[in-house]
């Protein structure tokens, strides 16, 4: 059984038509702020909603939430899940099952100017997997949109490397 209703496509084929008569741009924006609570832990509200974000005891943290780096790479694959899942509707493609796993790596010493190093993330790596009874040229064209249509993707791949890979029905299928 599909995880999108079937109201999902249309309300979102509605809303791409009723951008496209806009002429211009139609620039949104995202806020976050962040008040910093005890020692390396902060509170971040955005669109209401109040996330905390604390470092790993390991660290000196308090252990009491995910970190700035989690936050970002968490973004990452929610971006692309949801995306995902809105091109699916749009296309007509049934999803059964649908996981975005991302990760990344970066040099810690950047945090501290060790060595000249950057602490820029060097790479990330999105792996989604699809259950479906779509075929799966279907599903890779769901994913090229995806890449084209994710802000947070969209944003990276101009700055970093960025590999995607997509495993339709436990097969991997190139794009």
């Amino acid at each position: 059984m599909s995880r999108l209703s079937p109201e999902l496509g249309t309300f979102f084929a509605k809303m791409a038509q009723d951008l496209a008569s806009q002429p211009g741009e139609k620039i949104t924006t995202n806020k976050a702020v962040a008040v910093l609570q005890e020692n390396q832990r902060s509170e971040v509200t955005v669109r209401g909603f109040t996330l905390v974000q604390d470092e790993p005891v390991s660290v000196m943290g308090g252990g009491k939430g995910p970190t700035p780096t989690d936050f970002f790479i968490s973004s990452v694959a929610l971006c692309e899940n949801v995306v995902f899942a809105r091109n699916a509707a749009i296309e007509g493609v049934p999803i059964d099952s649908l996981e975005t796993a991302a990760s990344g790596t970066w040099n810690m010493k950047g945090l501290f100017g060790i060595e000249g190093a950057d602490s820029a993330f060097k790479s990330i790596v999105v792996e989604t997997s699809v259950l479906t009874g779509a075929p799966a040229v279907g599903v890779a064209k769901v994913a090229r949109l995806t890449h084209q249509r994710c802000p947070i993707y969209a944003t990276l791949r101009k700055s970093l490397d960025l590999t995607f890979k997509l495993t339709v029905n436990g097969v991997e299928v190139p794009l």
